[in-house]
């Protein structure tokens, strides 16, 4: 019989710390096929608490990504990625919505992997 005691066990505060536990994760693939489109993923239901974000495989060199995260109704500053920034994972925030900017003409798909 296992004990619930052990090395993997978890104690009263981690169990009850919502900020840390995830109880489900998304994936979606945002495609820009145009300079200046945006594209959006949001949870405003059930907002991330880690996101990663990694290239779909079309990401070019010299392509910039525009990422703006929502964050207690209001959107921040603009986090500018470049390819060689990619995987970018943001912690530590309660997300309700990303919207992804292309900066190129280019076909380019983002992977938007979030933890809730």
């Amino acid at each position: 019989m296992a004990s619930k005691y052990g090395r993997n066990a978890f104690t009263v505060q981690e169990a009850t710390n919502s900020a840390n536990a995830y109880n489900t994760y998304k994936c979606e693939i945002l495609t820009l096929d145009a300079a200046n489109e945006k594209t959006t993923a949001s949870w405003a239901n059930q907002p991330a608490k880690e996101i990663v974000f990694y290239s779909a495989g079309s990401v070019a060199d010299d392509d910039g990504i525009t990422i703006s995260l929502k964050v207690n109704g209001a959107h921040g500053d603009d986090i500018v990625l470049s390819h060689d920034n990619l995987p970018f994972t943001v912690k530590g925030l309660l997300v309700e919505e990303v919207v992804i900017h292309g900066q190129s003409g280019d076909a380019d798909a983002i992977t938007v992997l979030s933890f809730h």
